[in-house]
Order: C-alpha cells, then sequence, then structure tokens
C-alpha cells in the first residue's frame, strides 16, 4: 500500500476531475438583462507546470482569479483562452469569480482551468453544480443550476475550434490585409492593429477638421491620430484624447465641434458636443444636447450632416426612447402595433414589452435645438447616410432567432423618407412589406448585423462606387455596395459583395473628404479591432459625377413631404395640394401624400373622405381616417411573459360605432372595381385598420363583413389568403377553421434561403440557424396559417380540432432560429387553452406532442441545402444524372419525403395514394417530376380529394379513405395520414370532389441535387439495388 504522506505529495488539487464541464446559470429562466456573479473556491497544493483557462458566455463575461482580471469574454462565439499560472495561490485556496451578463434569449456559463502536473498529467476545474451564483450586487448565494451539458445545443462544443463552432480563443491580431477579398482593382491596407488591453475595440469612426482619424472604444476613450499619405502605408499613432468622453457608437466631427453619440454609459447617455475653446486643439468644452433613455446593442447610434449642411440626422435602435427635447415631428404621433390578431412575444423572451414607434431616426440643428422626428419604425438600424442625390438610407437588423417563421425580416437596406413607419413591431407582429401603412424594404440582405453605413460622395472610385451606398455586416464580415437606380418615388437596388474577410467584425467605415480614400474599422463586443484603407488601383476614371436624374414621381414626393413640415402652408391648402395624390399610382408619393393630410385636423377632410369615390384613394384616405380616430401605442407597465401573446383588439366604444360603420360603406365601395393584387391586399389592410384603431364591432356587423368576405377566401394568392385568415378569425367566421385547414394541408413549400452559403461560412457559429432552417425547410404558409388559427374561437368541430393539433409532430421536424421551437410550442399550447373543450384537451395534447421524425422507421434527415425545384430544373437535372447512385440513400429519402407514409412501393406502406411500385414503367421522366412538384395538375378519379358538409353547415375537407357501417372515414392532414376522422353518414348534408391533390407540392425541396438523383433512381429502378442506375 502507498503510505499516506506519499500521496498526499502527489496530489497537486484537492478539487475532483469532472468528465466535462457544464453550462450553469442562476436559474433555469434567464431574462434580458440578467448579470449574474458566479464564484468557486479550490487548492492548488504544489506548483503546477501550466494553467490553462478556457470559458465562455451566452452572451458574455469577465473573469477574475484571486482579485484580478483574468479574461474578457465578449460573446459566447468568441471564447476566450488564458494563462493562470502567475495568478494562482500555491498552497492555499484560490478564488475564482465570474461577472456574467445576457441578453436576451438563452443564458449560460461554461469554464474550464486546466493545471498540468510537472509528470504531465492533467486536473481541471470545471464549471458544475458545485459552483455557486448570485444576482450582480448581491449576496444571495445558491448553488449554480446546471443548464445543459458541454455539447448540448444551442451552445454545441463551444470551447473547441471546429465546423460549425467558435475559435478556441480571440484572435490577438486582426486579419492581415492580404486575407481580404475585395472588389477588382481595389485595394486593402491594414493601417493599425488596435491594443485592445490598452485601447479597447473600435466601433465609431469620423474625420476632423485636420483630416485626422478620430476612433472610439465602445467601452471606453476617444483617440485621434494622423493618417499616412495615399500610397504610403505605416502603423497609426494613435494619442488618447484628454477629455471624460467615450462609450460611444457614433462620431461626427461637424460644424467646427465632435459630436459624440454615448451609448454605454447608463444614466449619462445621450448625444455631446465637444467643442476646443482656447484653440489648444484639445477639446475643452462638453455639452449634452440631446436624452435618450436607452443603451446596449439597440440603443443611441449615429449621426450625419444634413445634404444642405444645416441639420444634424441621428438615430437609435428600438430600444431607444424617443429624445426629451423632442420638438416637432414629421409624421403624425399615430403610431400602434395595429394587430388584427394577437401578437405573441418572442419565445425567449427578447425586447418583450417593446412597442412602436421603435428604432427612428431624428433631425436637430447644429446646437442641438429644434429636435424634429423623421421616420421610424425601424429594428436596429445602427448608421445612416445620405447618398450622392441627398436621399436618406440605413441598413436595419433582422432578428435572427425568428428564421425560418412568416415574420422573418431579413437585414435590409431602407431608403429613409419624411414621415415613413418601416413597420417593426415586437414578436411575432413585425409588418409585412405589403402594408400600405407603411413603407417596404429597398433590398432584402439576409441574416447579418449591420454596422456601419456610408455613401460614396468623396470617394476617389468609379462612377457606380461613387453614387453607391456602403453597409457593413458585423457577423459575416462583409461589405456590401448597393448601387440605386432611381425608379418613381424611390429606388430600385442591387448589392455587389465589395468587400470581405473572415473574421472580419467591420463596426464603422468613412470616406475621407480630402484622400477620397475609405477607412474601416473591425472590432466591437471587446473583440480584436483594426482599421484598413481602402483605394482604388484600377484603370477607370475617378473623376466625381454628379447623382443619376430623379423621376418625375420623386420630385412630387419632395413637394409633398415640404408640407410635413409644422407651418408649411394653411391647412386648406396642403389638404388641397396633397388630396389629388392619394390616388397616385406610386405608392411612395401616396404615402407622402397620406402623411401630410393625417397632420391636419380631421374634421377638416373626415367627409371628403367617406365621399372618395376614386379605389385607391378610398383605400388611403380610410387608412388616414382610421389612425386619426385611433389611439397610439402606450408603453406597457411591465414587461409580458416570453411567449405570451397581447391582448385580442378591444370593442368598438359607442362614439365611434356609426363612424366605424360609414368608414366600411365607403370600403364596400371597392366591390364595384376591379383591383390589382396590391389594391386587394392593401383594401384588406384598411378594413383592419377599421377594426384594430376603431374596434372590434358587434356580432351583427361581424356577421355582415364576413359574408362578404368569406366568398372570397380562399384566393389564388398566398398573402391575401393570410390577411383574409386573420380578418375571418378576428370577426368570428364560423367558416375559417374548415377552409384554412383545407389550405394548410396543401400549401406550397414556399421555403426562400436566406443567404448564400459563401456568406454563411464567414460566421460558422451564427450560421447555424439560417443553415438548419435551409436543410428542413419549414413551410412558412402553413405556419402563418396554423398561428393565426390559434385565435379562432367559431367554427370547430371535433373533427376539425384533431386535424388541427396533427399537424405539430410535422411541425417538429422544422428547424430555425432560437426562438423557432418555442414559437411553435406557445401557439399549440395557446390553442390548447382557447378553444379545446376539456373532454378533448388530453387526447389532443398527446396526439400534437408526438415527434414525427420518431415515428417513420429508418428515418434520415436531407443533408440540403434544398431549392424550390422546378419542373425543368428537376428533369434537367435527372435526364443527366442518374448514373452511379447510392441507393441506400435514395430508400433513406424516399422515407424521408414521406413517400411511404401515403404511397405503397414494393408491397409497403401506405394506401392513400397511387401504388409507385411501376412508376419507372407508367411514367417518363418528365411525368415523374410533374407527378411530384405539381401533385394538383392530374389527378386520378381515384384519389380526389373531397368537400364533407354536415348539416350543422360545418365543412371537413380531405380525403374520404372509406365508407363502412353507416360511417365515412376521412384523411384530412396529409402529414398524418393514418388519422382519420370519423362522421356518421346521417349527419352529412351532402359531398363533392375537389380539383386539389391532397399530396403537398414541393415535397422534394428539402433534397440537394444529390440526394433528389438518388431518389429519382431509387423510384424509378423499384427498389432494385442491382439496377445500373447504382453500378459505380
Amino acid at each position: 500500500m502507498m503510505p499516506a504522506k506519499l500521496i498526499s505529495a502527489l496530489a497537486i488539487l484537492a478539487a475532483p476531475v469532472l468528465a466535462a464541464p457544464q453550462w450553469i446559470w442562476l436559474s433555469n429562466k434567464a431574462a434580458d438583462g440578467d448579470q449574474v456573479t458566479f464564484q468557486h473556491h479550490f487548492d492548488v497544493k504544489l506548483t503546477p507546470k501550466s494553467a490553462t483557462l478556457t470559458a465562455t458566455c451566452d452572451n458574455g463575461a469577465e473573469i477574475y482569479l484571486n482579485g484580478k482580471l483574468l479574461a474578457v469574454n465578449p460573446d459566447w462565439q468568441m471564447p476566450v483562452r488564458a494563462d493562470a499560472i502567475k495568478h494562482l495561490v500555491i498552497g492555499g485556496k484560490n478564488h475564482l469569480v465570474v461577472k456574467a451578463r445576457n441578453k436576451g434569449g438563452a443564458a449560460a456559463f461554461i469554464l474550464k482551468l486546466e493545471l498540468e502536473r510537472q509528470n504531465g498529467t492533467v486536473d481541471v476545474i470545471e464549471t458544475s453544480a458545485k459552483w455557486d451564483a448570485t444576482p450582480t450586487g448581491k449576496e444571495d448565494w445558491r448553488p449554480a443550476v446546471v443548464i445543459a451539458e458541454y455539447g448540448a445545443g444551442p451552445w454545441g462544443k463551444a470551447l473547441e475550434k471546429g465546423p460549425g463552432s467558435a475559435p478556441k480563443a480571440a484572435v490577438t491580431e486582426v486579419v492581415a490585409a492580404d486575407q481580404i477579398t475585395a472588389a477588382p482593382g481595389f485595394k486593402v491596407e491594414l493601417l493599425y492593429n488596435v491594443p485592445k488591453e490598452e485601447q479597447g475595440s473600435w466601433v465609431a469612426l469620423t474625420v476632423d477638421g485636420k483630416g485626422r482619424l478620430i476612433a472610439c472604444d465602445q467601452y471606453g476613450a476617444l483617440y485621434r491620430m494622423n493618417l499616412p499619405a495615399i500610397g504610403i502605408t505605416e502603423t497609426l499613432k494613435p494619442e488618447k484624447l484628454p477629455v471624460e468622453m467615450g462609450k460611444a457608437h457614433g462620431l461626427l466631427h461637424a460644424f467646427g465641434s465632435l459630436y459624440v453619440m454615448v451609448n454605454e454609459n447608463g444614466k449619462d447617455n445621450g448625444l455631446y458636443r465637444l467643442r476646443d475653446t482656447t484653440g489648444d486643439d484639445q477639446y475643452d468644452q462638453i455639452e449634452k444636447l440631446v436624452t435618450m433613455k436607452g443603451g446596449g446593442e439597440h440603443g443611441l447610434h449615429s449621426m450625419v450632416v444634413s445634404p444642405d449642411g444645416k441639420r444634424i440626422y441621428f438615430n437609435g435602435g428600438n430600444h431607444t426612447e424617443l429624445p426629451d427635447e423632442l420638438h416637432a415631428s414629421r409624421p403624425a404621433k399615430l403610431w400602434a402595433e395595429d394587430h388584427i390578431l394577437p401578437r405573441m412575444w418572442d419565445a425567449n423572451g427578447h425586447a418583450r414589452g417593446r412597442m412602436a414607434p421603435g428604432g427612428f431616426i431624428c433631425s436637430m440643428d447644429p446646437n442641438g435645438k429644434n429636435v424634429e422626428l423623421f421616420c421610424y419604425g425601424f429594428r436596429n438600424e445602427f448608421d445612416i447616410a445620405f447618398d450622392l442625390g441627398g436621399e436618406l438610407f440605413t441598413y436595419d437588423a433582422d432578428m435572427e432567432w425568428d428564421i425560418g417563421s412568416p415574420w422573418y425580416r431579413p437585414t435590409r437596406v431602407n431608403h429613409c423618407v419624411s414621415g415613413a413607419d418601416y413597420g417593426w413591431r415586437s414578436g411575432s407582429g413585425k409588418w409585412p412589406d405589403y402594408y400600405p401603412d407603411s413603407l417596404p424594404t429597398t433590398l432584402d440582405i439576409g441574416p447579418g448585423s449591420p454596422t456601419g453605413v456610408v455613401s460614396g460622395q468623396g470617394a476617389k472610385f468609379p462612377a457606380k462606387y461613387q453614387r453607391a451606398v456602403f453597409i457593413a455586416d458585423w457577423t459575416y464580415g462583409t461589405m456590401w455596395a448597393i448601387h440605386l437606380q432611381p425608379k418613381g418615388g424611390s429606388y430600385l437596388a442591387e448589392k455587389e459583395e465589395f468587400l470581405f474577410g473572415k473574421p472580419l467584425p467591420l463596426t464603422d467605415v468613412v470616406i475621407h473628404p480630402q484622400d477620397g480614400a475609405m477607412y474601416f474599422a473591425v472590432g466591437g463586443r471587446r473583440t480584436q479591432s483594426g482599421v484598413y484603407r481602402v483605394t482604388y488601383a484600377g484603370e477607370e476614371s475617378t473623376a466625381p459625377v454628379k447623382a443619376l436624374p430623379l423621376d418625375e414621381e420623386q420630385r412630387m414626393r419632395h413637394t409633398l413631404e415640404r408640407l410635413h413640415v409644422d407651418g408649411a402652408a394653411e391647412p386648406q391648402k396642403i389638404l388641397d395640394t396633397a388630396w389629388p395624390y392619394l390616388s397616385h399610382s406610386d405608392r411612395h408619393v401616396r404615402y407622402a401624400a397620406r402623411v401630410a393630410i393625417e397632420r391636419l385636423p380631421r374634421d377638416l377632410w373626415q367627409q371628403r373622405a367617406l365621399g372618395e369615390t376614386h379605389p385607391q384613394a378610398i383605400i388611403e384616405c380610410i387608412i388616414a381616417l382610421a389612425r386619426v380616430h385611433g389611439g397610439a401605442s402606450e408603453q406597457l407597465a411591465s414587461k409580458p411573459e416570453p411567449g405570451a401573446s397581447s391582448p385580442p383588439i378591444a370593442y368598438v366604444s359607442a362614439d365611434k360605432a356609426e363612424l366605424q360603420i360609414e368608414m366600411l360603406r365607403t370600403l364596400g365601395r371597392l366591390g364595384r372595381s376591379q383591383l390589382s393584387r396590391g389594391q386587394t391586399l392593401a383594401a384588406l389592410r384598411a378594413i383592419q385598420l377599421v377594426f384594430t384603431r376603431l374596434g372590434k364591432p358587434g356580432p351583427e356587423v361581424c356577421d355582415a363583413v364576413c359574408e362578404k368576405l368569406e366568398p372570397l377566401y380562399p384566393s389564388e394568392d398566398a398573402m391575401v389568403n393570410r390577411e383574409l385568415c386573420q380578418l375571418l378569425i378576428a370577426l368570428d367566421s364560423t367558416a375559417v377553421p374548415s377552409k384554412t385547414l383545407a389550405l394548410m394541408a396543401t400549401a406550397a413549400d414556399d421555403f426562400q434561403e436566406v443567404a448564400s452559403d459563401a456568406v454563411l461560412s464567414r460566421n460558422d457559429g451564427y450560421a447555424n440557424a439560417a443553415r438548419a432552417a435551409a436543410g428542413s425547410r419549414p413551410n412558412a404558409q402553413q405556419i402563418a396559417y396554423i398561428f393565426a388559427l390559434r385565435n379562432a374561437t367559431s367554427g370547430w368541430t371535433p373533427e376539425l380540432r384533431r386535424t388541427y393539433f396533427s399537424w405539430f409532430p410535422r411541425a417538429r421536424t422544422w428547424k430555425g432560429g432560437n426562438s423557432f421551437k418555442g414559437f411553435i410550442e406557445n401557439t399549440r399550447k395557446e390553442a390548447l387553452a382557447n378553444f379545446v373543450p376539456e373532454d378533448e384537451r388530453a387526447e389532443l395534447d398527446a396526439l400534437s406532442s408526438r415527434m414525427e421524425s420518431v415515428q417513420i422507421a429508418n428515418y434520415v434527415a436531407p443533408k440540403g441545402p434544398g431549392r424550390a425545384w422546378s419542373l425543368d430544373e428537376a428533369t434537367a437535372l435527372a435526364t443527366t444524372g442518374l448514373k452511379g447512385r447510392d441507393f441506400a440513400n435514395g430508400e433513406a429519402m424516399y422515407r424521408a419525403t414521406m413517400c411511404a407514409t401515403c404511397h405503397r412501393f414494393n408491397g409497403d406502406g401506405g394506401s392513400i395514394g397511387p401504388d409507385l411500385t411501376g412508376s419507372g414503367n407508367r411514367y417518363t421522366l418528365r411525368d415523374l417530376m410533374e407527378n411530384i412538384i405539381d401533385p394538383s395538375k392530374v389527378i386520378s378519379d381515384q384519389y380526389d380529394s373531397h368537400e364533407i358538409v354536415k348539416k350543422d353547415g360545418s365543412v371537413i375537407i380531405g380525403r374520404i379513405v372509406v365508407e363502412e357501417n353507416e360511417k365515412v372515414f376521412i384523411m384530412t392532414n396529409p402529414f398524418a395520414p393514418n388519422d382519420h376522422i370519423s362522421v356518421d353518414e346521417k349527419d352529412i348534408l351532402r359531398k363533392g370532389t375537389r380539383p386539389v391533390s391532397m399530396m403537398p407540392p414541393g415535397l422534394i425541396n428539402a433534397l440537394n441535387p444529390d440526394e433528389l438523383l438518388d431518389l429519382t433512381a431509387y423510384l424509378l429502378s423499384g427498389g432494385n439495388p442491382q439496377d445500373k442506375m447504382f453500378q459505380k
């Protein structure tokens, strides 16, 4: 036996060795803004050979060892590694303290400290339930809660380097210039690698009157530096400005002053002006001009000088309140949430309780006076810029947790015009682009994190780049050049990858007014920062160019926008000028006219609106009338619970009921006109606003409106169907559940990939949601229907309820952003609570809780990425690609695309659809593809779908499977073909056929080309592995 003293001498550590670190937090339920402190004590008895700490936190942390700051972790995608040996206490107690923070959604911290003994063995200190935790600032210590084992989602193996995970340690050098790809003819130079420990991480740039670059550390000071002449590459020598100012997201040097948008300094956040009053080239006077409550990544952002050189425009994200000093507003202050059905707050709690107006753009004079709201309705537009023609643009953020949902909006370029609302609302409430009470995207970009925006004006670049607007994406390290072509009252836009790198976390970008070069910074979130220069070295001319000429509609819009200013003219003159433009064909012109009219006393124009006869003007003036008679959004007294829904619309008050009926009568005149798709969508939105603003009418009016709308539903247009569905549910239509479930069953795969794989590969960790969605291809139209139906309380039967809840197992196979699964589950729970009788609840709960992939034998998910296969594409691919195929994968794809659930093949499978065994003999290749891609084009009378109308007026749509014993058995959900609804023959009024196949179109859209070829070969071979198509 080994002596006890020898055992003691060999033991370096008293701490246990665990198999792997665990993700920990204060509790299982994290909240946005949580700050948690962890601690752990351990002994070190002998000096180790090395001591390496690796850690990361969602969303960030500072790590202290024995009172000394050891490491700063900016984000969970960027774990830190630090040498801890010099901070250890040998022969005594050691104390690890971690100050962690959460910025919405899931939260967790993980750490391992590896201590290598002199003999080479390693002991490990790891996060576990043995750690203590307390809310930061308190001494309420309790055992930490284990959130997940290492390797579990959504973080995966975040401490390791590899595909789909973060690098092992934060970089200490920014990416080299020769590793950045730029547009042809452009040269990139690295001018400065910021020493992070001394100068922080730079997020804002500006050029002062002497041509020097000024930068700001996101959490620290201001720095100023001279720039080398073009052609000379030398390291910058920044000086720290001796002024108590910094922590800014935006800088602007103008009017002989330095304007600073302080965002990371708590109650002192705001827009400041710094001036040199003594002529010593130092800023000695600090003045706070504008106060805005807010902060963090959705806080106070950036500034730019107006084209006429008289005002400063500035902006804030959706967690920023409007300025305290707001003096005027271009739009009437009429913003509201305007959801005809209850909005669901984010499942993980992000931005819950945040109401309109959301992110905004204001302007002020150089002294901070006459602050005016210009436009609003953004999520988190970080920067703004005027293009060469003097038009304002921004790059707004997406909510990446929404990827896969119907309300996901990619990052997007917006043409920012006077008085506009750009439709951001929190949670599921984002407005679609076609809502006429907002203005649409100019160009969708994809997932990302928008940062700097700058005009090409003044750049010594070729003409098209001088006219471009440059936008920077922090997440995917890409700067896009947005090329704009005037079109009507706005622009058409195209994007070009101007430069990109990995990693290249772009923060800000400026054009130097003297040397014409572009300068950009990388950094942010305490990541490694640097400054680069971009110059043009090609052969095209860089002579200054003029802006492209505007279309007539832009000049009209400008004329109308001059009426958005207080005191622009007498009210009657404004009305007479603006009114004719309500019927204009251009959306931006109509919008500008309506903004002008909404600012006027409503008694001046209400009767004119109610008497309008032009179809387009009817829609616009009823929208205006609804808005001025309804209340604006008010901030909630307390935050709603994550995943909860807003209340439904209130009932109309007695003093508004008569006006509401008059407004509906005016809209009723549209029935005499042939409306375009856009006008139809706008008209439906106008009806919604009559109810969201004035209230829900009584049953008699609801029934009358339903009588007019129900014959229009379903339409051939998917978006029209979405709006009709919501309206009819809100008005208690009894027809909407059956009609909507029929639409849901055959809704085409409408998935749109949000970004190319080339872009996603620039940040593997953040790309996971987009790639997961592309692989599973969630059906947004089906989700929209099922989400709306959770609010329907009329028209349900036991059969329809069973059909509704049988959809959820299919939905669980889809993937998306961090909140996607939470939205689906909260929809299910709300539906169970809203319209399911107590005696059915347990059965439907169990039915809707199943996992579809478990029910499919030998299920193998497609790898994708898929695409919306057209008949020509699929046929062309298979014509030349059916050689050397993979039989096993073909069989797996046959099951993954659910063929076996409805079709027999070699004696196995369902019998809902035709037997596929002889497909190779019965069909040409093109015919086979057509039957898969467009199954409703040709339907055998053996496989018709049916409409069963019961004597109680309810309708069931599906396929009659069998009729026996005076009962009819109906398959209503093609994704659950073995779940049949039974109806007594005596309860049926009539049965009829429908020209729509119960086979959903687009089932192959989840497959990549190889998977589609393997499936096709499997079908054509009749399941014969010896077929020549499988010979290698």
